[in-house]
């Protein structure tokens, strides 16, 4: 903690001339003594820090040690900051913390705090916990212990797995974790949402190197998807637009309506897509595409024949 603070004081001392005792222990929550005392221990390390008394008084660096201060802008900073604050609302990781505590040093030093961007991310009930659990399998990564847990895969298949866990994964709102399977003797991909009894009190591993080709997420993905894709048509409301033009691009719509759009969309001919489809209610309505349409319809029997 010590280490971090002097860290911290030296950023700021090359972001300002002169910094009084008082406002520096207001900032690092310790007492104005102990200040003195950081003061000192840089010193004896060769850091040439000076005090001053008196109303004008405080901590600077002699001049001769400053460096360049636009190594990076004051926008840098405010880029840096709101980057890693959208990742501390993903993860609280400590070492974010204390990354975005250092920057703050330097970007209050520019007075300018008002962010133009703001990243915020889904706050269901069910993300939290998927939240929890990451930063639990955070830790397991930089402890470099193995994870056993419990797997349905998107079969429904279950097993059970023990993983040499290398990398956090957060794409369209999903947790992932990349790992080493002891059992398959490779590297999987695990979604956390499908894990379950989880045991963290694995034994200590040795890294091994990890392919890249092995840890992409998208090849990885890719081959999830076992359905061919098929093209239709579509016309929807206003009212759903909006998640049209996200996930396709604006670019997917062809005509305008006097209460909507029409457009072509492109969807695996599978499960996922019917529920995505039918998520629209009657927002959404298909006027080409017949073989999806038929293999709708037969979903909507299966599901119909549940109740």
């Amino acid at each position: 903690m010590r280490t971090a603070r002097l860290i911290n004081m030296i950023m700021w001392l090359l972001r300002t001339d002169k910094v009084s005792a008082i406002e520096m222990a207001q900032k690092f929550e310790v007492s104005t003594r102990t200040i003195y005392r950081d003061v000192d221990a840089l010193n004896l390390a060769g850091i040439p820090i000076f005090t001053t008394q008196g109303r004008n008084g405080g901590i600077g660096l002699m001049p001769n040690y400053k460096i360049d201060k636009k190594l990076l802008t004051a926008n840098d900073i405010k880029n840096l900051r709101v980057a890693l604050s959208g990742v501390r609302t993903l993860i609280d990781s400590p070492d974010v913390n204390e990354t975005l505590r250092k920057i703050d040093v330097m970007y209050d030093a520019d007075n300018n705090k008002n962010p133009t961007l703001l990243i915020d991310h889904t706050t269901w009930i069910g993300s939290n916990e998927l939240k929890s659990l990451a930063e639990k399998i955070n830790h397991s990564i930089n402890d470099r212990k193995t994870i056993q847990f419990e797997y349905s895969d998107r079969t429904g298949a279950r097993s059970t797995r023990e993983i040499e866990p290398y990398l956090l994964v957060y794409k369209n709102e999903r947790w992932y974790i990349q790992g080493f399977s002891l059992e398959r003797n490779a590297f999987r991909l695990f979604r956390l949402s499908r894990m379950k009894n989880i045991d963290f009190s694995g034994r200590v591993f040795v890294p091994r190197e990890v392919p890249a080709s092995e840890m992409t997420f998208g090849n990885a993905n890719a081959k999830l998807s076992k359905f061919q894709s098929a093209k239709i048509l579509i016309q929807a409301e206003d009212i759903v637009r909006d998640r049209i033009v996200e996930k396709f691009g604006s670019d997917a719509i062809k005509k305008e309506t006097k209460t909507g759009f029409i457009a072509e969309l492109v969807l695996p001919d599978g499960d996922k897509s019917y529920r995505y489809v039918l998520s629209f209610g009657t927002h959404l309505k298909i006027l080409k595409g017949e073989s999806f349409k038929r293999h709708l319809m037969n979903y909507l029997d299966e599901v119909m024949q549940i109740y």
